[in-house]
């Protein structure tokens, strides 16, 4: 007999440390810096490891529950909130199931969504995947040929799949300019959110994390290496402890800098994008309320 794909292997002890609260995106938007002011927080417990994944099939779905909560196990008693950030719980339909699978896990869960201008989250995935090696055409070729990259900042689009599993509120979506403009009552908000003390301020505030200036291309030979189809697919299944020993062993291997100017855009594309993603910009206003400027588009 098949097993569901969305059911995991085992399930939750009666003793079990799980998530109050996940960060399910949106890649390129700031989640890694949402995730240092989190972590910092002593009322807040997020693991070493930032992007646990175990809602992707992709990634650690197989490991089972028990897996999942041994990501939490060092959670002190007397934590209020604990979570993990992974912006694949926002790839539909790349990745799917993952809003069944994390209520048949975590139940009444609370979601942070961080979002940001669609098209120059794009962008900066792009660039991304160019500095990665996982990118190499222009950058029409890859918008056109890629529908990924257009799904991944459809945010309307992203939540309905949350919609019957989660209430709205409790689904918090936060603008990324907030986050940076407005860093510290943002911050709150999201603690007050998470009922933690709001007053805290993170020692990391300041900092801002993973901007795509002054970022490098990997060395040439490894771009070519995640050029090829088999080699991007295994690469999904490589634990993250090797992976963080392969940057490690290649770290010393040659870059040069990200031409930034690839990303970007023509007129003509940039008008493109704002008309195929007007309708999903409106639908995201209940969710940011009268003040949200729909980033000029909707």
């Amino acid at each position: 007999m098949n097993r569901d794909p969305r059911r995991s292997v085992g399930s939750p002890t009666s003793t079990s440390t799980l998530p109050t609260f996940l960060v399910i995106g949106a890649m390129k938007a700031g989640t890694t810096s949402l995730y240092h002011y989190l972590r910092d927080h002593p009322q807040v417990f997020m693991p070493q490891t930032k992007e646990v994944n175990f809602f992707n099939p992709l990634r650690n779905w197989r490991r089972g529950v028990g897996w999942y909560e041994a990501q939490f196990r060092d959670a002190p008693q007397d934590a209020i909130a604990i979570g993990e950030a992974s912006t694949s719980y926002t790839k539909y339909p790349w990745i799917q199931d993952v809003p069944e699978r994390i209520a048949s896990v975590l139940g009444d869960i609370r979601l942070i969504y961080v979002v940001r201008d669609p098209i120059e989250r794009m962008r900066s995935q792009y660039l991304h995947h160019l500095a990665t090696g996982q990118e190499w055409r222009s950058i029409e070729e890859a918008f056109d040929q890629e529908p990924m990259y257009l799904n991944v900042s459809r945010y309307a689009f992203q939540l309905d799949r949350y919609a019957p599993f989660v209430a709205k509120g409790r689904i918090l979506v936060v603008d990324s300019r907030d986050l940076r403009r407005d860093r510290l009552p943002t911050v709150r908000r999201i603690f007050e959110f998470l009922d933690v003390d709001p007053g805290w301020v993170p020692r990391t505030i300041e900092q801002e994390y993973l901007a795509s200036a002054g970022r490098q291309m990997k060395a040439p030979s490894l771009r070519a290496i995640r050029r090829i189809p088999r080699v991007r697919t295994i690469s999904t299944f490589v634990p993250q402890p090797v992976k963080t020993l392969k940057r490690r062993l290649t770290s010393g291997l040659a870059t040069q800098p990200l031409d930034v100017e690839r990303g970007v855009l023509s007129d003509d594309l940039r008008r493109e994008l704002r008309r195929v993603l007007q309708d999903d910009v409106r639908r995201l206003r209940p969710y940011l309320g009268e003040d949200f400027d729909g980033w000029g588009i909707g």
